[in-house]
């Protein structure tokens, strides 16, 4: 069984290229996770979730599993941590804040580990961070899952889509009449 996960921030209404890894992730797996990204809690907005919940569902997409917030599973991550030996600093970059929660990259290692996540399929800016999780799901004692990076949504600046362009959000674009 091919098990995907979709895991957006709660930064407000979902990006059309969030929305294209919510397709591809739903078309691709057999299973899927819906994991709410919320370990910043710096750029959470009031009423992100509840947003992108939205979004998905005038898009049509159902997941089969969650909404899990790795807030939620704080202590697990940091346990995983823990039992593996794991330092606060991995190869450099920070697994946890000093005030405890885990930082999106030791959260999303092991819960990709804990619900079996077989496929990682996510935009190509995610590239940077597949050989720091492949090292972590090392250090874990799991394999990683098969990752694949999909081309960005980009403006007529061949850019990455800015959040604040027009038609950028699918809010936007529900807004509109679409």
């Amino acid at each position: 069984m091919t098990r995907v996960r979709f895991a957006p921030s709660p930064t407000g209404t979902l990006h059309v290229g969030n929305a294209l890894s919510a397709v591809a992730n739903r078309r691709f797996g057999d299973w899927m996770l819906l994991r709410i990204d919320d370990t910043d809690a710096a750029r959470n907005v009031p009423g992100g979730e509840q947003a992108i919940l939205g979004d998905l569902r005038w898009l049509g997409l159902d997941w089969d599993e969650g909404p899990v917030r790795q807030s939620d599973r704080a202590e697990r991550h940091l346990e995983a941590a823990r039992t593996a030996g794991l330092p606060q600093r991995f190869e450099g970059v920070m697994l946890w804040r000093d005030e405890g929660p885990a930082t999106f990259h030791l959260a999303s290692v092991v819960d990709d580990i804990d619900f079996a996540i077989t496929h990682v399929i996510r935009g190509s800016d995610h590239r940077a961070n597949e050989e720091l999780h492949a090292a972590l799901h090392e250090a874990l004692g799991s394999k990683p899952p098969h990752v694949i990076h999909h081309g960005l949504v980009v403006g007529d600046d061949g850019k990455k889509l800015s959040k604040r362009a027009e038609g950028a959000t699918v809010a936007s674009l529900r807004n509109a009449g679409y």
